[in-house]
């Protein structure tokens, strides 16, 4: 091999082997960056044993149960800081959903709502949960329906927190608009893909600390397969829509929309109370699909007082 040939194998090793050593620097410190948010937020990592594989979710505080669920594509920790408003009088529960986070990625199939909603159901059965309030956004916001009406006798209220889906909206919104164009906004394929989702979740980008952004990013660029199997399954699940459990509902509940969710429109949040009947109806400026990582003081506040009312 010639000086020059010698010299560019050399150069070109120790760019692969920065860039392999950087993306384990990135992973081990949003590890570490995490580690520490859970410990200031009072929350302790856990995992339990379920059918389906193990399922991670972090835990803290005493007092009544608060479940929490994110939506399609999201993580538990996403919920920390909003948790922190709320822990000091409850036992918060975040969950990884089955086959999301943490989690090791499921049969298609076990996406459907019902499926899911089955799913978390053994899953707070193996933690130990038995009644508890919930918290939901988005997709979680579906599954929180299904709970609510299959097993009212455990569940003691619901808050929708942001835009749930399942609710008809008199005015279109940019999401829909856009997959009726054949868009999927929410489905990350590509590191740009990532970047343009937080664009369409948020008027304003939040504050997520470099490394936790690009391990995220990571992550789920990883998936790229099985999240567009994963949308399929979801968008193909049948049964009552939220907006039609929602009058079966009848455990207080509480619903906080933002104006600038691109996600569902607003006006949907009027639709969502009227068929709750027993609702308390909070719509936020500011904020836009997922209000508890862009105005996690104010969601967390409103969800306590809903609580405490509830006590």
């Amino acid at each position: 091999m010639s000086r020059w040939k010698r010299g560019l194998a050399i150069c070109l090793a120790i760019t692969i082997g920065a860039f392999a050593a950087s993306e384990i620097w990135i992973e081990r410190t949003a590890r570490v960056i995490l580690a520490g948010l859970n410990w200031s937020a009072g929350l302790e990592r856990k995992s339990v044993t379920t059918s389906f594989g193990e399922v991670a979710y972090l835990e803290g505080g005493e007092g009544q149960t608060v479940v929490f669920l994110h939506g399609i594509f999201a993580l538990k920790e996403h919920w920390i800081d909003m948790s922190r408003q709320v822990s000091g009088n409850y036992r918060v529960v975040l969950l990884d959903l089955p086959g999301f986070g943490e989690n090791q990625r499921l049969e298609p199939q076990a996406y459907d709502y019902a499926r899911q909603a089955e799913n978390v159901i053994e899953t707070l059965d193996r933690i130990g949960v038995a009644e508890f309030h919930v918290a939901a956004n988005s997709m979680g916001a579906q599954i929180a329906g299904l709970l609510a009406t299959s097993i009212p006798d455990r569940v003691q209220s619901v808050a929708f927190i942001g835009g749930p889906v399942g609710v008809t909206s008199p005015r279109p919104s940019d999401m829909e608009t856009a997959i009726a164009a054949g868009q999927l906004p929410l489905v990350v394929t590509t590191t740009a893909d990532y970047d343009a989702r937080m664009e369409w979740l948020f008027p304003a980008e939040p504050f997520i600390p470099r490394p936790v952004a690009r391990y995220w990013a990571q992550n789920e660029v990883s998936q790229a397969e099985s999240n567009r199997e994963i949308w399929a399954a979801v968008m193909a699940s049948d049964g009552p829509r939220l907006e039609e459990l929602a009058y079966d509902i009848d455990q207080p509940s509480l619903v906080i929309w933002c104006a600038e969710d691109r996600i569902f429109d607003v006006s949907g949040a009027v639709v969502l109370a009227e068929a709750l009947g027993n609702a308390t109806l909070h719509e936020l400026s500011g904020c836009g699909h997922l209000p508890m990582l862009d105005s996690p003081d104010d969601t967390g506040r409103m969800l306590l007082e809903f609580l405490n009312r509830q006590s």
